[in-house]
């Protein structure tokens, strides 16, 4: 174990620990004049101190263990799921389950559990035949945990679920034909969904005022323009750290959740935003650098899930908020304040490090 330790990928662990303090700070201008009890910064090293836990303690799990493991943590996050919709609504959904002062969201959790049961289920059936039927086996096990989070309602966290298991199958070697026509399937699905009234009218009216935002009611677009007004102003420098008209003011919607880069290119305009970016590059590079020296089929699958995972967040999150993508309650990882997300994140990062720390133990 001492000598695995040695073999941290202390890049990867800059770069997550630089994402959280950036965070914090972030967190920290476009709340410090809210009148709480605890304050959303405090709450976020407190969110930041469990998850380094939770990532320290994942990196001393071995991925054979966590192989063994996967179906019980799959049916225990499926049982969450079941759980949540059984709660009390917040903010007119059924995606928290309160636990004291915080709440937890097992849609989050969802997105490691399924990454970790396709791991799993791929390892033991490699050796089959890679057809259509094989690609149909694989998805099922994301169909349940899809439809639960469907019924909260969340439109955005079923979509990523997918594009994970495209990313994992294409890790494999799976046909890019067949990937494309399970994606084009989605869409028709989607399609069918939006003639037949099964999205929810706050959901169609996001979609509506990305494709037309200069037609779309005033309230459809609020986020979508109060963000663009922040970020444009941020020019190259930005405003200053703490000087942010729009954010400071509180003009954007779930500026320290959904909208924190929109704060980030405010206050630190081109330059802050760009190098945010850039910590990100660097995260997927090591990730993917860990997917592609990964010891056996499990390190690899799930390394490559846990790198779409973030690739998928990032891009819709920034993508967002400066109208390349429909706005979308989606955290920024590392950035956005909470928990759930947080956790699950930092454990993912404890995988990939356990991954890298073990990748030469095999003996050829």
């Amino acid at each position: 174990m001492t000598h695995a330790l040695r073999r941290v990928d202390f890049q990867l662990l800059a770069v997550v620990l630089l994402l959280c303090i950036i965070g914090a700070v972030a967190i920290y201008s476009c709340t410090r004049s809210e009148t709480r009890p605890i304050s959303r910064l405090t709450m976020q090293i407190a969110y930041i101190i469990v998850g380094m836990a939770a990532m320290f303690s994942m990196m001393l799990v071995d991925t054979g263990r966590l192989r063994n493991l996967a179906w019980p943590i799959y049916l225990v996050v499926m049982g969450l799921l079941v759980l949540v919709l059984m709660m009390g609504a917040i903010r007119d959904t059924n995606r928290w389950i309160p636990l004291g002062p915080v709440n937890l969201q097992p849609s989050e959790l969802a997105k490691l559990a399924v990454i970790i049961m396709l791991g799993a289920v791929v390892a033991r059936l490699e050796e089959e035949k890679w057809d259509f039927l094989f690609l149909v086996k694989t998805l099922g096990y994301i169909a349940l945990p899809a439809l639960l989070i469907l019924v909260q309602p969340d439109l955005g966290t079923p979509i990523v679920l997918f594009f994970i298991w495209m990313a994992m199958m294409f890790v494999l070697g799976a046909s890019p034909i067949h990937i494309a026509a399970f994606a084009l399937a989605g869409v028709m699905l989607f399609a069918g969904a939006w003639g037949f009234g099964l999205i929810k009218p706050h959901q169609r009216a996001r979609l509506t005022s990305f494709m037309n935002p200069d037609d779309a009611p005033l309230d459809a677009a609020y986020h979508l323009r109060q963000s663009l007004i922040a970020v444009g102003a941020g020019h190259l420098w930005g405003q200053g750290l703490f000087h942010g008209a729009q954010s400071q003011a509180d003009f954007i919607p779930d500026q320290h959740t959904d909208f924190i880069f929109t704060v980030i290119a405010e206050e630190l305009g081109f330059v802050g935003a760009f190098s945010v970016l850039v910590l990100f590059g660097l995260l997927l590079y090591r990730g993917l650098c860990i997917c592609a020296y990964s010891p056996t089929t499990f390190d690899r699958v799930v390394a490559g899930g846990i790198v779409a995972m973030l690739l998928i967040q990032v891009y819709v999150n920034v993508a967002m908020t400066i109208g390349l993508a429909p706005v979308k309650g989606m955290a920024l990882p590392f950035l956005s304040y909470g928990g759930s997300s947080l956790l699950v994140n930092m454990m993912a990062m404890g995988i990939l490090q356990s991954i890298h720390m073990r990748r030469e133990q095999i003996v050829f």
